[in-house]
């Protein structure tokens, strides 16, 4: 009932906000309710007791609820002027003189020069390029790592095979141990040109 002007914001509000905790538009939102919480709150209590101590009717009762309403709005309507006043004390004290600098914005005060943008700039480059060259000497190590993974599966293979070689050699004649040892040594020849080229590759990789 009170008439309130809506919360509008703005740069004063927001530096008001950022030194007090709240700018002159909300405080002055937040009198206005409390004067008007205030004015019905005593009313509504005045009403209820006159209802519990007067024996009225059903029909007195409405006039009565009727007159509380329209004396709600009278003092909501005659305190316009003292909640101007009021209004004109919260943004003399509230307000921050435009020549004001607030702790927090002091940094401000001092602008980074174009030589010393342009060195931060070479600061940012080179810390890219530092985490590039880490990157590139993670993916080697990462694929040194998979070949040396690669030869101890091939040592292990010709290990095993070496122990079925030997087994075979305690149970079968010369003959059949040589042709056994043939192929084996065969398949260790193969092995052993794979990982040689595959060694190849890498050194010209890099």
């Amino acid at each position: 009932m009170i008439k309130t002007k809506p919360w509008s914001g703005g740069t004063d509000e927001e530096y008001e906000t950022q030194h007090f905790g709240f700018g002159a538009q909300r405080l002055k939102i937040s009198v206005r309710q409390m004067v008007e919480q205030k004015i019905t709150n005593g009313v509504k209590d005045m009403e209820s007791y006159l209802q519990e101590s007067l024996d009225l009717n059903e029909t007195d009762k409405v006039t009565l609820t009727r007159s509380c309403d329209k004396l709600i709005r009278l003092y909501c309507d005659r305190a316009g002027p003292s909640l101007e006043a009021i209004d004109d004390e919260i943004e003399r004290v509230l307000k921050i003189p435009q020549n004001v600098l607030l702790p927090e914005d002091e940094v401000q005060v001092e602008q980074t020069s174009d030589s010393e943008f342009e060195k931060l700039k070479e600061e940012v480059a080179s810390l890219r390029k530092r985490v590039e060259r880490g990157a590139l000497m993670e993916a080697l190590l990462t694929a040194e790592e998979e070949e040396l993974s690669t030869v101890e599966k091939v040592c292990e293979t010709a290990k095993k095979d070496m122990e079925a070689i030997d087994l075979l050699c305690k149970n079968v004649d010369n003959g059949e141990c040589l042709k056994s040892i043939q192929n084996e040594t065969q398949f260790l020849c193969a092995s052993a040109s794979f990982m040689k080229k595959e060694n190849n590759i890498f050194d010209e990789e890099f």
